[in-house]
């Protein structure tokens, strides 16, 4: 099946990636799962309305639950083949999972999960290895270049280009998360403050709370959400 509805979509993976969506496949015919694997046709209809939208250039649906909310697969672009939830109320493609394997492993295990519940890779809890490392600063990097070379990056490309940024960013890397502390926007700036009071990351506390003061709406609450978090 999965090389049929690639080879449709023009999309060129790795044999490996086919070889366990099909097995996966074959894993969900045994066993309800909240986040089931759509069907073929499901996909295409999917991907032909998201084409229509630009923040799903790079992405296609492949698991679906039962309220309008989609599983990505990063096919091209900086991101490639990472995972991502498609929420139809809150737009947010920064990567959960760093690849098909690690998704597929943690569904598994928790088929009656939903995506909220899922132990995710990003942002990451523990340290990482050195190859997984130089993988995510090296999407980060493409990703800054992106934003920084993009003559004609528009405001929401950009935002969802800095909350991968912000997901992928390492444990060892956090102080690169301060000045978005200061970003203009203000869904940049709110997950900003998510990220850093995620990490429990006592370095920005004192910016931290200057936003808590002086911060826009969604970035006040944040950081003071996020200063709570700290003090737990």
């Amino acid at each position: 099946m999965f090389i049929d509805l690639f080879n449709r979509l023009n999309i060129t993976v790795p044999d490996a990636l086919h070889k366990e969506l099909e097995s996966h496949k074959n894993q969900q015919k045994d066993q309800i799962y909240f986040l089931r694997l759509m069907e073929f046709e499901e996909i295409i209809e999917t991907v032909d309305y998201m084409s229509k939208i630009e923040v799903y250039q790079d992405i296609i649906p492949l698991w679906a639950d039962n309220n309008s909310n989609y599983i990505g697969f990063h096919f091209q672009g900086a991101c490639k083949y990472r995972i991502s939830y498609l929420n139809h109320e809150e737009t947010d493609l920064s990567p959960g999972f760093r690849g098909i394997s690690s998704f597929i492993k943690k569904l598994e295990t928790q088929p009656h999960f939903d995506w909220d519940e899922l132990k995710r890779d990003y942002p990451s809890e523990v340290e990482i290895s050195n190859t997984e490392l130089v993988e995510d600063l090296n999407c980060i990097d493409e990703l800054n270049n992106l934003i920084n070379f993009s003559q004609l990056l528009n405001d929401e490309i950009r935002c969802q280009y800095i909350f991968s940024i912000m997901a992928l960013t390492p444990k060892t890397h956090l102080d690169s998360l301060k000045k978005y502390l200061d970003d203009e926007d203000m869904y940049v700036q709110e997950r900003a403050c998510e990220i850093i009071g995620f990490h429990r990351y006592l370095p920005a506390r004192e910016k931290l709370i200057e936003v808590s003061i002086n911060g826009m709406h969604n970035g006040k609450l944040a950081a003071k959400r996020a200063l709570a978090r700290m003090r737990e």
